[in-house]
């Protein structure tokens, strides 16, 4: 269910980039482009660009699956699951989860489809949730918390005060 993409990155990948990548995945896969699933050595997927897994075993055939059409591919993989004709068959993409591999290396989880419906309509579900728990509306909860944040960090230093004129008579 889930889809797994390890690259090679240097430190955590921020939220705002994470937004810029499932962005640029939804457009890509809404262009519809044709999917090419060929056959071929390993070393000649490698050449035409698809990446190998260090540590992997890869027969003497390898299933080479192509998005992007024409000079412009954007996405070329080894892959053994991808059933789609055309790109826009995945659905939506969702990112859920991005960490550390080793070093270097990061992982970003993501779904697809109606997995992807699923996770997008729990995650609403939480924020109404929170806008409920809040009494605001949902565009306001990130002031909302911004303000009780504000108000909590204000109440700990007058409770501070409070107790160094108490323990001081």
């Amino acid at each position: 269910d889930r889809l797994r993409f390890d690259i090679s990155h240097p430190k955590a990948i921020v939220a705002d980039e994470l937004g810029d990548i499932e962005r640029e995945v939804n457009e890509k896969i809404r262009n519809n482009t044709d999917v090419l699933t060929r056959l071929m050595g390993p070393d000649d997927a490698v050449a035409e660009g698809a990446m190998a897994l260090f540590g992997e075993k890869y027969g003497n055939e390898v299933r080479v699956v192509t998005m992007g059409g024409g000079v412009e591919n954007y996405s070329i993989e080894l892959c053994g699951g991808t059933h789609v004709r055309r790109s826009g068959d995945i659905g939506t993409f969702r990112i859920i989860s991005e960490n550390a591999l080793a070093a270097g290396v990061r992982r970003i989880e993501a779904v697809a489809g109606r997995a992807a419906d699923i996770y997008a309509a729990g995650r609403e579900e939480l924020l109404m949730r929170a806008a409920t728990e809040l009494k605001a509306a949902v565009v306001e909860v990130p002031m909302r918390i911004s303000a009780l944040l504000e108000e909590r960090k204000r109440l700990e230093r007058e409770l501070g005060e409070a107790r160094r004129k108490l323990a001081t008579g």
